[in-house]
């Protein structure tokens, strides 16, 4: 079943690149600043969360603002692609009507769209890193296996919340709720060690945490992130993404009763 489905979508790759590279300009069409905006929100929230720590809280981490946007730059991916493809379906329910494309192809090409993003930011993003600590450099491909493990994770979430924000339309209601809390227990202004002992199961149970550690390890610490690490994030890809292709599969067949 799921080699058919990834086969399926493989021969569709055309229209989901450009379905992706739609999404992309549309987001910016009516925008002066346009694809900037890709790396001035990571930036300002950067500035702004370092001034309540660093100038308020006083927060003793060193090159505070560098290890804010190691987090938040991933998480902006995360929440963007996840909040888009949860209603993508509903929001494009024409294109399933109009064209016969594998229904999977509308929340993938979104998360495309918004991983096409995430890339463009990088451009500025990266280098400030390498100045920062030009160590990083030797981590490159760490960063890539991250990128593409990230991209696959959230590409299973997606088909997952898509498909159930259609049967179920309180999921798209739910999710901003859900992401607000979901930033606060994620170690992106914080490290899991700053954690107190007995709160570190919800650093334990939450997806996000190896992912975000990993993106730390590799550009603020220049160091290569354990094996474990690397096992774990390669198992929640690859888990959420069958997930995703199983859920899909058993509840589409409801998807055009229910648009």
């Amino acid at each position: 079943m799921f080699k058919d489905r990834l086969r399926k979508i493989y021969l569709y790759r055309n229209a989901l690149w450009h379905m992706a590279l739609k999404n992309l300009k549309s987001k910016y069409s009516s925008s002066v600043l346009g694809l900037y905006w890709a790396i001035i929100n990571p930036l300002l929230i950067m500035l702004a969360v370092s001034f309540v720590f660093s100038i308020i809280f006083k927060t003793e981490i060193n090159k505070f603002p560098f290890f804010v946007l190691s987090g938040i730059f991933p998480w902006l991916f995360f929440s963007t692609a996840i909040s888009e493809s949860t209603a993508s379906i509903l929001n494009q329910q024409g294109i399933l009507r109009q064209f016969n494309l594998p229904k999977e192809i509308i929340p993938l090409s979104t998360v495309l769209s918004n991983f096409l993003n995430f890339l463009i930011g990088w451009i500025v993003i990266y280098p400030l890193f390498v100045f920062l600590n030009p160590g990083i450099i030797s981590m490159f491909p760490w960063l890539i296996i991250i990128l593409i493990l990230n991209l696959i994770f959230i590409c299973g979430l997606s088909l997952i919340l898509s498909i159930l924000n259609v049967l179920f339309r309180d999921i798209g209601q739910l999710l901003g709720f859900v992401l607000m809390l979901w930033v606060w227990v994620t170690p992106i202004f914080y490290s899991v060690d700053m954690v107190p002992q007995e709160f570190k199961w919800v650093c334990g149970i939450n997806p996000l945490t190896p992912f975000i550690v990993y993106y730390r390890e590799i550009i603020f610490f220049g160091k290569a992130p354990s094996l474990f690490l690397v096992f774990s994030v390669s198992i929640l890809s690859i888990s959420s993404l069958l997930a995703g292709l199983m859920v899909f599969s058993r509840l589409e067949s409801n998807l055009l009763k229910r648009i």
